[in-house]
């Protein structure tokens, strides 16, 4: 990294980026350079130059010359939203296109792949000359992955030019740029297409990113404004530039012998690793990276670019340039395509030339240039779907385009098969109980394949559960996007009645064209990311207990419903952990829901209320627990789907009153009555004396209830207030006398009074002095 020369502090300083820098590109360029490419999608920017004496032009003679007349395919495309016969509306599974048991298995290993496939058109930056890639000429290429190839034709024009304005050799420039980038793959390089670190600005632009410098004896991190470059050209010029015009590396420009040049730029102090002469030289030496040298020297022109290869509409779209020197006014210009893999011949065409003022004015000395532009739309057929375009630019002195002197350019392959997609809509309308399916399939193989069929797939059980071929709809928007044969007439809408055999499984859409009316044979698929459909919303709105009836009501919408048709309300004792009464509910309208939950089974029909006959004083005290259910079986088990709402705490009444306290002759007789809900499992009545003033009980006696027509009359609901009154008397010892004496009324499960138990605590009274 090299620090800005218009910067305070003109000294030259290496900081931490370079060497940080330096060392984990070199990790990168070692291991990585045969990176696999299986992802990247070749770049229509991309060109390969080859002179007309090479071998490849001698690939086709006149009787492999073709001229290709593409027959256009009119698919059923339709401005409705319906598909199959809109009059019927939705459709039902294995009632529609075949029946399930008689369709033909999917292939459950796609011929191609889901991964939609970047836009086949050409992103040339600026849409001028000076930014664009011009191929990465004679050098070494092989085992070189897409992106680094790429990334070499974008610096190829530039490391050429700095040799020619600033005398900087352009075999150390590309060095320099793949170590110090990473293959362009840095952060610098990808926000702001600084190859070299160079700090500053660049016509006023700039990216601020950390970096460590080392001051005073230790290295800080700063944030600090890097230099941003609309493209990697102006970087790789502006870094020939940069080591013109600092005068510690005036040694090496104009040099021509590399060996001399990576020597001197790591003894001029451009970086402190003392390996990075070797490192330089061993890219240079692997990639032929002299091979720019002798083109910077020869000053030979044979360049260009493609700005587009992409099927618009019916026609196949070419557009480019091709400047060269090796050009004179008796010659044609010709385009030729050919299968990028079998480099079979396409098509060929002479074009005639179209200007272009950004090439002529970053190649005013080429013989042709500004002229060389050119643009090509053919027609649009099966000769081109899915294959690998290659396209050959070639000047010739022949009218029927075979070599005569002249340049040929062969660009890199564009691949057209591009295949994309989009599930717009994939969910149950609640409103009608069926699975809406709304999307496009854009693909340049549907080219003769004039039957679009949406396939449904259980993902979980490996089968077909129907196909239905579908009227193509108009998308207008994919075809903005998309340059693909078919995108504007990519679109697809089906409606499917819900099915048990939808609903619990991974469920996938999978749509294709084919040439067959039954969808085999000639077929190419996209298959979207599968969907398990089983949403289970609920909500429990009231619930009422009474003396003998519990009321409970809510919703459960759930899309398991429609193959768990029974529902039923369960009441659950959450306390004892067992099953108190269930019902079967008829299912009861709720707009509502519906319209907050659109997209689940039966919401608009997912309502429940029941009353149960209910002992209230049976649980008193317990946790109620409401269960709503949706089962496949009569009596509510089986395959089932549950909603357990928040358990309720059943009430308990617990009522009591001392009517008297006599104390006299050294006894003590109390009366009251105490009404309590769990007297119905506490049977075991009693009553404590309770020394308040020592903490300790003084004596209990097991009483039989009496009669108390006031206290049920008074407390009507309470389960045993007819019978809540109580009598007993306790002989008491003279220690007693002065202490606070504390009555309690006792109901419980145990025969000794302990176990569970329900208690009323009655107010503190003095014993008297004269107890005896």
């Amino acid at each position: 990294m090299a620090s800005d020369s218009n910067s305070k502090n003109n000294q030259f300083r290496v900081v931490l980026p370079v060497i940080f820098t330096f060392g984990a590109s070199l990790v990168f360029f070692q291991g990585n350079a045969h990176a696999d490419d299986t992802n990247v999608t070749a770049n229509t920017a991309v060109t390969t130059t080859q002179t007309s004496d090479n071998q490849q032009s001698s690939n086709y003679q006149n009787a492999n010359v073709a001229l290709m007349t593409a027959q256009t395919v009119q698919t059923h495309a339709t401005e409705q939203t319906a598909n199959t016969d809109p009059n019927k509306g939705a459709v039902d599974i294995a009632e529609n296109a075949q029946n399930v048991a008689n369709a033909p298995a999917v292939d459950t290993q796609p011929n191609v792949s889901t991964n939609q496939i970047s836009n086949t058109q050409a992103d040339p930056e600026n849409g001028t000359a000076s930014t664009t890639v011009s191929g990465t000429g004679n050098i070494n290429t092989n085992g070189l992955s897409a992106r680094n190839v790429q990334f070499l034709e974008s610096i190829h024009q530039g490391a050429v030019d700095g040799w020619k304005q600033f005398g900087v050799l352009p075999s150390l420039t590309g060095a320099q740029a793949i170590i110090e980038s990473g293959w362009g793959q840095s952060a610098l390089t990808t926000q702001g297409h600084n190859l070299f670190g160079i700090k500053g600005s660049y016509n006023g632009q700039s990216v601020t990113m950390p970096t460590y410098e080392y001051y005073g004896g230790r290295y800080v991190q700063i944030n600090d404004a890097f230099r941003a470059y609309p493209s990697n050209y102006e970087s790789i010029v502006d870094h020939g530039r940069f080591l013109k015009e600092n005068s510690r590396y005036s040694n090496l420009t104009g040099q021509k012998d590399y060996q001399t040049v990576t020597r001197l730029i790591r003894q001029d102090g451009y970086a402190t690793d003392p390996q990075y002469t070797n490192t330089l030289n061993r890219v240079i030496q692997q990639y032929n990276l002299t091979a720019w040298d002798q083109e910077a020297f020869n000053d030979n022109i044979n360049t260009g670019h493609i700005d587009n290869v992409s099927v618009q509409g019916d026609n196949l779209k070419v557009e480019g340039w091709h400047a060269t020197n090796n050009y004179d006014q008796s010659m044609h210009h010709f385009i030729i395509l050919l299968d990028g893999n079998t480099k079979q011949e396409l098509y060929r065409q002479e074009v005639p030339g179209t200007y272009r003022q950004d090439v002529q004015n970053v190649y005013p000395n080429a013989k042709i240039s500004g002229w060389g532009g050119f643009s090509l739309t053919v027609p649009n057929s099966a000769n081109f779907a899915g294959k690998a375009i290659q396209v050959v630019s070639r000047y010739t002195k022949n009218t029927n385009g075979e070599p005569n002197d002249g340049d040929d350019l062969w660009f890199n392959s564009v691949n057209l098969n591009t295949n994309a997609g989009y599930l717009d809509n994939f969910n149950i309308d609640a409103a009608t109980n069926t699975l809406n399916i709304s999307g496009w399939h854009a693909t340049d193989q549907s080219v003769g394949k004039d039957h679009h069929f949406i396939i449904l797939y259980d993902a979980t059980k490996n089968r077909e559960l129907g196909r239905y071929e579908v009227n193509s709809a108009i998308r207008n928007d994919v075809a903005k996007v998309y340059n693909v044969y078919n995108a504007g007439k990519s679109g697809f809408n089906l409606q499917v009645n819900l099915s048990p055999a939808l609903i619990g499984d991974n469920i996938q859409v999978i749509s294709r064209y084919s040439n067959a009316a039954n969808g085999e044979r000639n077929y190419v698929d996209y298959w979207f990311a599968p969907k398990t459909f089983n949403a289970n919303q609920s909500y429990l709105d009231q619930v009422t207990i009474s003396d003998n009836q519990v009321h409970v009501s809510g919703w459960q919408a759930a899309d398991a419903s429609v193959k768990q048709q029974n529902h039923f309300v369960i009441l659950y004792d959450a306390t004892t952990h067992r099953e108190i009464a269930r019902k079967q509910v008829s299912n009861v309208s709720r707009p509502d829901v519906q319209r907050a939950y659109p997209n689940i089974a039966n919401a608009g029909k997912s309502g429940f209320d029941v009353t149960f006959d209910f002992n209230r004083a049976a649980y008193a005290g317990h946790q109620l627990q409401v269960i709503s259910r949706y089962s496949d079986a009569n009596n509510g088990e089986g395959n089932r789907t549950d909603a357990w709402f928040a358990p309720t705490t059943v009430p308990s009444n617990n009522q009591g009153f001392l009517d008297s306290f006599v104390a006299n002759n050294g006894e003590v007789t109390v009366t009251g009555w105490q009404a309590t809900d769990q007297s119905y499992n506490q049977k075991n009545h009693f009553v404590i004396l309770y020394d308040a003033t020592t903490h300790r009980e003084i004596a209990r006696q097991q009483v039989t209830n009496l009669d108390r027509p006031d206290v049920q009359k008074a407390y009507p609901s309470i389960y045993n207030s007819a019978k809540s009154g109580f009598k007993a008397a306790f002989k008491l010892d003279s220690s007693l006398i002065g202490h606070e004496i504390q009555v309690i009324s006792r109901y419980s499960d145990a025969n000794n009074g302990e176990g569970n138990r329900t208690d009323f605590w009655f107010d503190a009274i003095k014993l008297p002095q004269n107890l005896y």
